[in-house]
């Protein structure tokens, strides 16, 4: 199938299943997701995710247990897929206006840390909210959005890519824009001096930009240091938000405490600069705590955590820790080069 044909035919099943979304009760639509995850749990995104498994948990789990984090992966995934239908049917344009939004408010539960990023936003810096690919991440910007929270998402954009632009699109309706990772840090810094909170998401790695290796279960993992990077130099609050199926949901097994939510989104108090440190020691430092922030929260609930994903593709050696603007000055020079010769 040409290319142009495939992105057609995946932006109109994405479109027909968002309108779908509207009427297919939540737990219908999901058995039919998870049927597709089981699916995907065959392929290499299921063997990605036991290898990863296998580097993490390997000398503390069983094969058994593995298997069964595994499985619960591919599952948590097709829950996300249903959610993120649902969150774009609710706050499509042509939703009627007691639904647009409703369902987001009864699917998140704030719990009484969201003190901490009001208090921080407060001070007039904006604020740097850093999360994982854990628990549903899109949900969490809608509810922060819904609860008043004013901001913008840092995410790759591939103008090709029907699944991003729906994504971006998704988020643009319920009123938080995505900033491109390859955006200059000006356009960062107005995020912050607006006030508004810049999110990120450093826990998977991303090769095109400025990273360190720093230990992640107890392996070095390439590491994006841009959070801790702009924190540094805008003096903003590094802040750790997670958005994941709470205690009171029926997926957890425990009895429910409110019937409805079944997530709770949470709020860490700021990952603070150490002043004594010298600019890249401070910038490794804060990394570092993040990292180990993140490993706790998945220990925690290790089937809500994108492990299909290449975490430790790249070992120590392989990367040139270059800072993205140099990278990019001796393209330049390399392609002005290769002009003159063939000149």
């Amino acid at each position: 199938m040409a290319e142009p044909l495939r992105r057609r035919v995946r932006t109109g099943v994405l479109r027909g299943m968002t309108r779908i979304a509207g009427f297919v009760p939540q737990p219908a639509l999901r058995g039919v997701l998870g049927l597709a995850g089981a699916a995907a749990a065959r392929t290499r995104f299921g063997r990605m995710t036991r290898a990863n498994l296998a580097l993490a948990l390997g000398n503390e789990t069983t094969e058994a247990e593995r298997e069964r984090i595994a499985s619960g992966v591919f599952q948590h995934s097709a829950r996300l897929v249903s959610e993120w239908l649902r969150l774009a049917r609710s706050t499509a344009p042509d939703a009627p206006d007691a639904q647009r939004g409703a369902w987001i408010e009864r699917a998140v539960r704030f719990d009484g840390s969201i003190g901490i990023l009001e208090r921080e936003l407060a001070r007039g810096r904006g604020a740097i909210v850093v999360t994982a690919h854990i628990g549903n991440w899109e949900l969490l910007a809608a509810a922060l959005r819904r609860r008043g929270f004013r901001g913008d998402v840092v995410g790759l954009e591939r103008p090709r890519d029907s699944s991003s632009n729906w994504l971006v699109a998704m988020r643009r309706a319920y009123g938080v824009g995505t900033i491109s990772q390859s955006a200059s840090p000006r356009t960062l810094l107005r995020v912050l001096q607006a006030g508004r909170i810049l999110g990120l998401l450093p826990d998977l790695e991303v090769r095109r930009l400025d990273g360190e290796f720093v230990p992640f279960f107890g392996r070095p993992a390439l590491t994006m240091t841009a959070p801790a990077a702009i924190a540094r130099a805008h003096r903003a609050p590094l802040i750790p938000i997670r958005c994941s199926i709470a205690p009171s949901s029926p997926d957890s097994g425990v009895d429910a405490a409110e019937p409805g939510s079944d997530y709770v989104l949470r709020v860490e108090e700021p990952l603070v600069l150490d002043p004594s440190l010298d600019r890249r020691a401070a910038t490794r430092d804060i990394t570092e705590r993040m990292n180990a922030l993140f490993e706790a929260w998945i220990r925690e609930t290790p089937e809500q955590w994108a492990w299909h994903q290449p975490r430790w593709r790249t070992a120590p050696g392989e990367y040139e820790a270059v800072p993205l603007v140099e990278r990019k000055r001796r393209a330049r020079a390399r392609r002005a080069a290769d002009g003159s010769a063939s000149g």
